[in-house]
């Protein structure tokens, strides 16, 4: 990760990059997972290979592909392209049955990793989704968790997709807290019209309260509201409570609803407490409520847009291939 400097903290901070955007958490904290799509491809965790690796592992996805029967008699492959020697794309059925949809997978080589990406398009769309497919991949850089790009662009782990153009872009990770094993923070963006909520977080967390009936006075709010973060408006939702582990944890969640572009996407953060181990074990709260709402603040006001040499470009709308 990228150690850095935050003017609202004295503290040493790990910075994190995914999509176009930057946080900052305490120094050493680790990404523990995450989900990319960009231009409607899903990224998958790029692989440690050899150049030799990549090139037989391509050669068997065709090859099953080739001798795996549609249920016409043809063969399950319709196209294998190879833009350059270290890229291939793949055009499929989606399954043995399919008349329309089909199923498009990119693999580049890198400096020793395999990327990989994968959509879907239909028949009267594969053209469109070939072009975007190359589009991506002649776009693909790989990426150190130290480097920060500052040129425009879409980061991942391991990689980055240089365009100052907005495509239909989501992710989502979940961030270990150093220093605390049973807290993590989490960051998902996506494009409004994919994902619109029916109510504000503030009336669906009320809703939620009301629902739980006598339940609910073991739920404790710390805090409520609207809150503006730079220069998107969203509304947060503090509040502690009882986890297995005889202790209470913390659930506090900020979002913002987007503006309906490209460029203004929906946005939500949560800090989380109290989580149980890999081994589902209970763990003890180690922030007390004062301590977690000081690393949320500092958090929460240390998202921004990664600032770049040339300003990205606005876009409006996606159409999916």
């Amino acid at each position: 990760m990228h150690d850095s400097s935050n003017s609202k903290t004295t503290n040493p901070v790990t910075t994190f990059c995914t999509g176009r955007f930057l946080i900052d958490l305490p120094a050493g904290s680790l990404s523990s997972g995450g989900n990319y799509r960009y231009d409607f491809a899903h990224i998958d965790r790029p692989k440690p290979m050899s150049k030799d690796d990549f090139e037989r592992d391509i050669r068997a996805r065709q090859t099953l592909l080739q001798t795996t029967r549609h249920d016409s008699g043809a063969s399950m492959l319709v196209e294998a392209i190879r833009p350059d020697e270290q890229s291939a794309i793949l055009v499929s059925w989606n399954h043995d049955a399919s008349t329309s949809m089909m199923s498009m997978t990119g693999h580049r080589w890198i400096e020793g990793l395999a990327f990989s990406f994968a959509m879907k398009v239909d028949d009267d769309h594969k053209a469109e989704g070939l072009k975007a497919m190359h589009e991506l991949l002649g776009r693909l850089h790989s990426r150190s968790d130290n480097n920060i790009p500052t040129d425009p662009g879409y980061c991942f782990e391991g990689g980055f997709i240089a365009n100052p153009e907005w495509e239909n872009e989501e992710a989502g990770i979940d961030i270990d807290i150093a220093g605390h094993p049973d807290a993590f923070v989490s960051v998902w963006f996506y494009p409004l019209a994919m994902s619109k909520h029916d109510r504000p977080l503030l009336e669906r967390m009320h809703s939620g309260l009301q629902t739980l009936g006598r339940l609910a006075t073991a739920v404790r709010v710390l805090s409520k509201g609207n809150r503006q973060i730079g220069p998107y408006q969203g509304q947060e939702f503090l509040v502690t409570v009882p986890n297995s582990g005889g202790g209470r944890s913390h659930s506090f969640i900020w979002e913002t609803e987007g503006q309906g572009t490209l460029d203004t996407p929906a946005i939500k953060i949560e800090l989380t407490t109290g989580h149980h181990d890999q081994n589902s074990n209970a763990q003890r709260t180690t922030l007390n409520d004062a301590q977690a709402l000081q690393l949320w603040n500092a958090v929460l006001t240390s998202f921004r847009l990664r600032p770049t040499q040339v300003a990205p470009a606005s876009t409006t709308s996606g159409t999916p291939p």
